[in-house]
């Protein structure tokens, strides 16, 4: 291993006080461990403990950490940041970091379905997570962040992958048995600017059609 002193300019390696630091450090990283190196080479994603990913996160700006479920997750969405601010305002990036939160995510844009010029559909999939009106806000407030200025979102059609009961929420957690049970929650779910379709993927099948 070079001693530090090799790290300095020719002109700066015959001061005296250079010498000294760099003997102090000679000292400092002969004693690091090999697992004392890994904690400085802090872009190795796979290895950093959560506490490392949350600054990542926060250092990248990464919009939609707050959704994250999973270490997996986490990790998955500091790999792309950098890639979400590339193509930030584009389709690419909404179905991009959706695929990072593990929710299956397709655009469909206006001339794909004969809609209104300049808005969009979004069909989401969702397994293993509650449905809550704190979750259709921040979905919500992702595709916002990721969306084209000039693109407005037209519908949220979501479907919703579980067996047994249907985990819908509105105030306190209320499960229930069946999706006929759940009409009530789920339009008090969809009020607000953005319709909200449901359909559900399990022991019974049904989809309802709600408007804000």
């Amino acid at each position: 291993m070079a001693k530090t002193i090799e790290l300095f300019p020719p002109n700066l390696r015959e001061d005296k006080n250079i010498q000294a630091f760099a003997s102090i450090l000679d000292k400092v990283f002969s004693e690091l461990t090999e697992q004392d190196l890994q904690k400085l080479f802090i872009y190795t994603i796979n290895s950093q403990p959560e506490e490392v990913l949350d600054w990542l996160a926060w250092q990248f700006h990464v919009e939609g950490y707050d959704l994250s479920e999973s270490l997996e997750e986490k990790r998955n969405l500091v790999k792309s940041a950098i890639e979400l601010h590339r193509y930030k305002g584009t389709k690419h990036a909404i179905e991009k970091v959706l695929k990072a939160l593990n929710i299956s995510g397709e655009v469909k844009e206006w001339f794909e379905y004969g809609g209104e010029p300049y808005k969009f559909k979004i069909e989401l999939g969702i397994q293993n997570r509650e449905i809550t009106p704190e979750l259709r806000d921040k979905l919500l407030q992702l595709i916002n962040e990721y969306k084209n200025e000039r693109s407005w979102l037209e519908e949220i059609l979501l479907s919703y992958l579980a067996v047994g009961a249907f985990p819908f929420a509105i105030g306190q957690i209320a499960e229930t048995e069946s999706f006929s049970e759940c009409q009530t929650e789920l339009e008090w779910l969809a009020s607000g600017s953005i319709p909200l379709a449901v359909s559900s993927v399990a022991e019974t099948e049904a989809v309802a059609d709600m408007e804000a």
